[in-house]
């Protein structure tokens, strides 16, 4: 009897030395100041880690009032956020989760006197962005940015403000960094604003449409600037984008005299993506820049290789509308030549191949015509190949 007693008790001891051990950092938060529960966190791990966060947290919370702007708490802060695991996280149901949300929000908003505490939560965000709901931050950061001038905030604040709507921002935070951006308001911050607009950008495809309808020449560049930085936008939306923006750029042009060679550059850009895509929705569009060219080249303000291109496009984008505007114009230069005036042997070329490219049967006269006049041999045996590939059926 005695020997199972003693055995009991042995047993007993064993079992309490083994928990305090096993406990050691949580008795050591519990009996110490701030500075050991901080080191108690740190030193802690697995689910004990979790544990003695947790309590830091509510420590915080509680105290954050009577103690004030207290470097110590600070510190004890910035442990416990950066020491919760992501498998805690995991592990939680929904409403844990939406009440460890609230919490974390509880001490944003507590201790937005100290940048160091706010740096650390937004930095945990990012990284857990995925297991957290986080409206309310992202709201928070946008409506810091709104309602502050970026210039005073602290420089590491913002630096990690701007670095988490690059991971976590919605469609608002898009529009307030665009304002911000297409109005040069902080130009010593225009490289941090552009990179976290280019990771946004995937997801704001219809605002980007709506800045276009509205947009000056100067911001179509940037915009344009701006998509062309990201990998992540699908072809179907670069398309859309570069549609609208051939479209506003055309618009804007007015008076086709005062074209500056930076607004051809971006109309035939965006042109190149057109036809690389064959995207076909923008027939009208491209036919309507057609015409335009023409004049433009008539009075010099665009040049040989550019126009040839827009020439060649047709046959990528509007092969079966682009027929008759291409043989009416092949016939124009072909009268010219007959007349006795220089024509460009470039333009030629790019109208016959491109109708050869077509195919049509209704190119048959322009073609043959080029054949009888006094063109050079490689504009003439063009015209006969494309002759030879026009389709009758």
């Amino acid at each position: 009897m005695f020997k199972k007693s003693f055995l009991l008790i042995l047993f007993v001891l064993f079992s309490i030395s083994l928990y305090a051990q096993n406990n050691s950092y949580t008795i050591q938060y519990l009996k110490g100041n701030i500075t050991d529960k901080t080191r108690a966190i740190k030193e802690s791990t697995g689910s004990e880690s979790d544990y003695l966060a947790n309590r830091a947290i509510e420590y915080a919370l509680e105290n954050k009032e009577l103690l004030g702007t207290d470097r110590d708490l600070d510190a004890l802060v910035v442990a416990a956020v950066l020491s919760i695991s992501d498998d805690y996280l995991k592990n939680s149901n929904d409403e844990e989760k939406v009440k460890f949300s609230e919490k974390l929000y509880n001490l944003y908003s507590n201790f937005e006197d100290s940048n160091t505490v706010e740096i650390a939560i937004l930095t945990k965000l990012e990284s857990i962005k995925d297991l957290l709901p986080i409206e309310k931050f992202v709201n928070n950061l946008n409506n810091k940015l709104k309602n502050e001038n970026m210039n005073d905030m602290d420089p590491s604040f913002l630096k990690t403000t701007l670095s988490s709507l690059e991971k976590m921002g919605n469609t608002e935070s898009f529009i307030i960094l665009y304002y911000f951006y297409s109005a040069d308001k902080y130009p010593k911050f225009e490289e941090e604003i552009e990179k976290t607009l280019i990771t946004l950008s995937p997801n704001a495809v219809n605002e980007i449409l709506g800045f276009i309808k509205e947009a000056d020449s100067n911001q179509l560049k940037r915009i344009y600037s701006l998509t062309t930085k990201t990998q992540k936008l699908s072809k179907n939306n670069v398309c859309i984008i570069a549609e609208n923006l051939l479209n506003r750029s055309i618009l804007l042009m007015g008076d086709s005299s005062k074209i500056l060679p930076e607004d051809i550059d971006l109309q035939i850009t965006c042109l190149k993506i057109l036809a690389d895509n064959k995207w076909t929705r923008a027939s009208d569009s491209v036919l309507s820049y057609f015409q335009i060219t023409k004049s433009l080249y008539k009075i010099n303000s665009i040049k040989d290789e550019d126009f040839t291109f827009v020439i060649s496009s047709l046959s990528s984008i509007t092969p079966l509308k682009a027929v008759s505007p291409l043989t009416s114009y092949l016939e124009e230069l072909n009268g010219r030549k007959e007349n006795g005036e220089e024509v460009s042997s470039s333009v030629i070329l790019s109208l016959i191949n491109t109708l050869g490219a077509i195919g049509d049967k209704a190119a048959f006269d322009s073609l043959l015509a080029v054949t009888y006049l006094s063109y050079e041999e490689a504009i003439l045996s063009a015209a006969r190949q494309a002759l030879s590939g026009l389709r009758w059926q």
